[in-house]
């Protein structure tokens, strides 16, 4: 049994929607389908829910730019049908979320609580999936496969937590064999908006930028997927960002650490939280370009074997850096959970921790809204905000136990400055440099430890 995943990129328009449902068809054996937004349509959206929560958009303004999505749509679903009478039927599906898409925006626009907003916005934003699931369905269906949406708010089970929503793993599972597993076996293929869950009460969840690969490796660990296929726009994952460095390679195979680690320090082809889940539930994931299907891609599995090396480097813009100073000039007994538990209450997400004998110093993303925070870290310590930074990360396999790596890395420094130093793993050595170096040390870094290594070291397979 095979997932697989269509990001925004691979369903821009009709004719790449046509051509998606023939890598379903292609496809033997059982198959669930999961989809993006159609490529831009979530910041679309977004801007939308934004513009009537806010009252920044006149009644006319927001019409208008409701309409262009609905033309967008319209045109996608004649390009799957034509004339053909199975094109009113699809219309009057997507109509229907339109219709439900002015109701909610009307409901933002009067919304005064904080949380009301949030919920209005999750609404809004998985209005997207909603449709590309409608358009996705009928070319499966003109394919010839007999395909069926299904709300993914009836499978994946969620918190509260609106735009960033936390599934519950062990109703979510049942939820999904319950629903998907008779469509399966009776020879059908379901098709789900990714991206998108719900809480108890049916209240519309989303599970932040990027959550459709979160939701086809739920899917796939709970059905025992062979593979779950993340079908997007580059021919795999890369040993750097082509746009920083200019050979950058193709990694035909990645550990789930590895590749967590890449997610969340810099690139951008799948989701941290999906390889985690794929790696929890022991299913492979295989990163793919939608536009060359003969590519291979890159395979990211728990059980790869190579010769110990760096495979990626890759940077994270607007970075902060926080240094907790205590006092008196020694760390006292508990000093280090003080700290936490006020970041904790704050609910600020760290990256990246280093401690010494006076202090600790951790990394945020900018925009975290460190205030409140480091008002109350100041009643007892002395903090030092840092701000403009960015983070570094050297990813590969054996970086521990390979003589020279680390020495490659702060050779290939240079004189650029570094704030912090991180390395609590083999698989994954961070740093911290002005965002401006960035883009530079990369390219550094690369050179020296990817493009000039020893055949074989570094690489996957």
């Amino acid at each position: 049994m095979i997932v697989y995943k269509f990001g925004g990129t691979s369903l821009a328009d009709a004719e790449r929607i046509r051509h998606a449902a023939g890598l379903v068809k292609d496809c033997a054996g059982p198959r669930v389908v999961v989809v993006s937004a159609l490529a831009g349509v979530t910041d679309e959206l977004v801007a939308l829910a934004d513009r009537a929560g806010t009252g920044s958009g006149a009644a006319g303004d927001l019409a208008r730019l409701t309409e262009a999505l609905w033309v967008r749509h319209e045109e996608a679903a004649s390009g799957i049908f034509g004339a053909a009478p199975e094109r009113a039927a699809l219309m009057g599906r997507i109509d229907e979320v339109f219709s439900r898409l002015q109701a909610v925006l009307e409901t933002a626009a009067v919304a005064a609580e904080v949380a009301d907003r949030l919920r209005a916005l999750d609404e809004v934003s998985a209005v997207g999936e909603d449709l590309s699931a409608q358009l996705m369905a009928a070319a499966l269906a003109q394919a010839g496969l007999d395909a069926e949406v299904v709300d993914a708010r009836s499978v994946v089970r969620t918190d509260d937590r609106f735009g960033g929503a936390v599934p519950r793993d062990e109703e979510t599972a049942r939820l999904i064999g319950k629903v998907l597993g008779p469509l399966l076996e009776a020879g059908r293929v379901p098709v789900l908006q990714g991206f998108v869950g719900a809480t108890d009460d049916g209240t519309t969840t989303t599970l932040g930028r990027g959550g459709s690969d979160f939701t086809a490796a739920i899917i796939g660990a709970a059905l025992g997927a062979e593979e779950v296929g993340i079908w997007t726009d580059v021919d795999g994952v890369l040993s750097a960002e082509p746009g920083h460095v200019g050979e950058a390679r193709v990694l035909s195979e990645l550990g789930y650490e590895e590749a967590v680690e890449l997610a969340y320090f810099g690139a951008k082809v799948i989701h941290p939280a999906a390889a985690k889940h794929a790696a929890a539930g022991d299913v492979s994931l295989r990163v793919r370009n939608s536009g060359r299907p003969d590519s291979e891609g890159t395979l990211i599995r728990h059980d790869v074997r190579r010769v110990a090396g760096v495979a990626a480097v890759a940077f994270k813009p607007s970075v902060t850096l926080v240094k907790v100073r205590s006092r008196p000039m020694f760390m006292a007994y508990g000093f280090l959970a003080r700290v936490f538990d006020v970041l904790a209450r704050h609910r600020l997400p760290v990256d990246l921790v280093a401690t010494s004998h006076t202090s600790t110093a951790f990394t945020l993303d900018e925009g975290e809204g460190l205030g409140a925070a480091a008002e109350e870290l100041g009643r007892f310590a002395e903090v030092e905000v840092i701000p403009d930074l960015a983070t570094v990360s050297v990813v590969g396999h054996g970086l521990l136990r390979r003589p020279g790596i680390s020495a490659g890395v702060f050779s290939s420094l240079g004189g650029t400055p570094v704030h912090l130093i991180s390395q609590a793993s083999d698989v994954c050595l961070s740093f911290l440099v002005a965002a401006d170096e960035a883009p530079a040390v990369v390219r550094r870094l690369h050179a020296e430890l990817i493009e000039s290594a020893p055949e074989g070291v570094g690489e996957a397979g």
